[in-house]
């Protein structure tokens, strides 16, 4: 029976081979090295096999779901006395599993022992390097309120990843690693083991930087990944959690939520890597020092922010798993599942808008079954996320005019520094009466102004664009969607009044009054804008419509007073 099993749950080839000999070449030998291949083909055998070593052992297991099954089933299968996890990223120094073998020792009673890491890059290059917390070869015994003091408070994880911990399986049991008051995590798994851990027993803290973690843009820790903002939202888990056990002062929580809230506001969620749902925790994070204590990890408020934000990860991996396109249909407004979209109530004849080629809501793929929005609007919010402009929204301005209810509501919720709504007849209190060819506000008020399906129903088109260019910020936005028709060479409106049974059949809907051909563009030029209509694929790529719920053919109308072109980047 080894001394030592050190688990490889294993991924990816790219750095696999440089774990595996890290762990051949440790002063310490008495060790079995078991690695898990969680590929569904089985694809790391190859590379495995070409190490000739008795220790090693290659198992199949081909979970393919983020690696968490992988080590427990790796660790179920160990002989040894101490368990040792390296991840197939990272590598060891030559004296990492001696270390932490003599800190067990030397601590029979310990669940743990950790020592101190660097990171590299994919180049082997250091990158970063925390500060020390030991001097080599010192080591120190830490209790769980040492933990939650310094790593959940300071909402740090100085412990570092797995690869840099020992594991006495006599103190700690794996189906316990993995849960935090019935919740599994979805990113701070290493930090929720150690808590575990030191609920157990103590852990040992050896000094001397003995292994390296490696960042690069394929981990799941990446800033990019589908599972990021759980890096985020978890630590709020914790800290709620503890503070309910009464382990956290008042002082704490609040030093706690000013650290919180640096991140919560910060680029995470505004930049575009899709994790809007951030907001939702921004929101509520006062809580922390509103609320009695106890109340904190149970609160309705947060149990559904957390529920959505579990959600929206779900989402981003089944689309990452289907190679970048949705698994099912989805709405991007309530950021639900959809089984089928709802046909939208013939109130409209599409019959002559369809020979047209209007591009421009259709009666299909229209309602949304859980939150009744449209088309028109979850293609609009897909556009506005994907491009930034619902970043740093408190810092922001808005004008919305006519506007859409579920994008009204998701803006009211990233808690903008102004948001002015309205519309020529007002149905809502908080709504104000607005004429959009006769603005009540000063030059250069809003950075952004939305002002959807509303041009083809105005008198005068152009005063309202230059009204909305006159109130619009020098980099502000202006978002203004519209039916028009790309094979229409110019607009179609008449010169006298018409009744509604033939706006309905020309122009898609009974209180239009043109649809727009390509001159379209001309008409934001003339009010001094700049910008064009950007085609779907050029902003959301092959994201399916009908997976969506939208259509395809209608672009992004999207201007600015900036003449520099808009670049979208991946």
């Amino acid at each position: 029976m080894p001394t030592v099993s050190i688990i490889i749950p294993a991924y990816r080839p790219d750095h696999l081979k440089m774990a595996i000999e890290s762990a051949l070449t440790q002063t310490f030998t008495d060790m079995e090295i078991l690695i898990g291949d969680d590929n569904r083909d089985g694809r790391l055998a190859g590379l495995v096999g070409e190490f000739d070593d008795p220790r090693i052992q290659y198992i199949h297991h081909g979970f393919n779901d983020g690696g968490i099954n992988n080590i427990i089933a790796l660790w179920n299968r160990a002989k040894g006395q101490y368990i040792k996890p390296l991840f197939d990223d990272d590598f060891l120094t030559n004296t990492s599993v001696e270390a932490l073998v003599a800190a067990l020792r030397d601590n029979p009673d310990a669940s743990m022992s950790f020592h101190e890491r660097v990171f590299i890059n994919e180049n082997n290059q250091i990158v970063d390097k925390p500060h020390e917390l030991l001097r080599p070869g010192h080591t120190a015994r830490l209790d769980r309120a040492f933990l939650i003091k310094n790593m959940v408070c300071e909402v740090n994880n100085f412990v570092g990843e797995p690869s840099s911990v020992m594991f006495n399986p006599a103190h700690v049991k794996v189906e316990n690693l993995f849960s935090y008051k019935g919740i599994r995590p979805e990113f701070l798994f290493d930090v929720v083991m150690y808590l575990q851990a030191a609920q157990a027993a103590p852990v040992v803290a050896v000094g001397g930087y003995l292994s390296a973690f490696r960042k690069h843009s394929q981990q799941g820790s990446n800033e990019h990944s589908a599972i990021f903002s759980a890096g985020l939202f978890e630590w709020e888990m914790l800290l709620r959690g503890e503070a309910a056990d009464g382990n956290l002062t008042a002082d704490q929580l609040e030093q706690a939520r000013q650290r919180l809230a640096v991140w919560y506001s910060s680029k995470w969620y505004t930049r575009r890597i899709g994790i809007p749902e951030i907001a939702r925790f921004a929101a509520n994070l006062d809580e922390l020092v509103q609320r009695p204590p106890q109340e904190l990890f149970d609160s309705e408020e947060f149990t559904t922010d957390l529920a959505h934000g579990y959600k929206a990860i779900a989402a981003r991996v089944a689309v990452r798993k289907n190679n970048g396109k949705m698994a099912q249909k989805y709405c991007a407004l309530c950021e639900s599942p959809v089984q089928s979209w709802l046909l939208q109530p013939a109130s409209q004849d599409l019959a002559s808008m369809l020979q047209i080629g209007s591009a421009g809501p259709t009666l299909d793929n229209a309602l949304c079954p859980n939150c009744s929005c449209d088309d028109k609007e979850r293609h609009l919010w897909l556009y506005m996320d994907k491009v930034n402009l619902l970043g740093d929204l408190d810092a922001k301005r808005i004008l919305h005019i006519a506007p859409e209810a579920g994008i009204e509501r998701k803006i009211r919720a990233l808690a903008p520094l102004e948001y002015v709504v309205g519309d020529s007849s007002p149905k809502r209190p908080e709504h104000r009466a607005l004429n959009a060819e006769k603005l009540d506000f000063p030059d250069g008020y809003f950075d952004l102004i939305l002002c959807n399906n509303v041009l083809a129903q105005m008198a005068h088109p152009d005063q309202a664009l230059a009204e909305m260019a006159r109130c619009l910020s020098p980099n502000g936005f202006l978002i203004a969607q519209t039916p028009y028709s790309p094979i229409l060479r110019q607009t179609f409106e008449l010169t006298i009044p018409i009744n509604q049974q033939f706006s309905a059949y020309c122009f898609g809907k009974d209180d239009r009054v043109r649809l727009f051909g390509v001159d379209i563009v001309k008409l934001f030029q003339a009010a001094g804008l700049h910008g064009d209509l950007y085609p779907h694929a050029s902003i959301l790529d092959d994201l399916s419509g009908e997976v969506v719920g939208c259509n395809e053919s209608e672009p992004f109308f999207m201007f600015s007073k900036n003449p520099q072109p808009l670049v979208f980047a991946d």
